[in-house]
């Protein structure tokens, strides 16, 4: 196999990889630099970039599983509220 081969079947095993191709793809489709205007520009971009979807991700990762958490407690207290009905009749 050659080594573009195996890096393409790894990008979707990981998710981090994944997301510095999809940057490096997306600052040469839209030309975007940050703060210089050369290559390091490219390099800050990037960074940049990388840095801000990370955090998005981390955030919308904890917003699931705090609702994950609210579901399965609602899911406890339907229990008990249903138990406590039944053991009164």
């Amino acid at each position: 196999k050659t080594i573009w081969k195996r890096k393409f079947f790894y990008l979707f095993t990981c998710e981090y990889c994944f997301s510095h191709y999809v940057t490096i793809g997306f600052l040469l489709l839209t030309n975007y630099h940050l703060l210089l205007m050369d290559w390091r520009g490219y390099v800050i971009a990037g960074f940049a970039l990388v840095a801000v979807a990370n955090g998005y991700m981390s955030l919308f990762a904890l917003l699931r599983q705090g609702i994950v958490k609210e579901k399965s407690e609602i899911k406890i207290l339907q229990k008990q509220v249903e138990e406590e009905t039944t053991s009164t009749k």
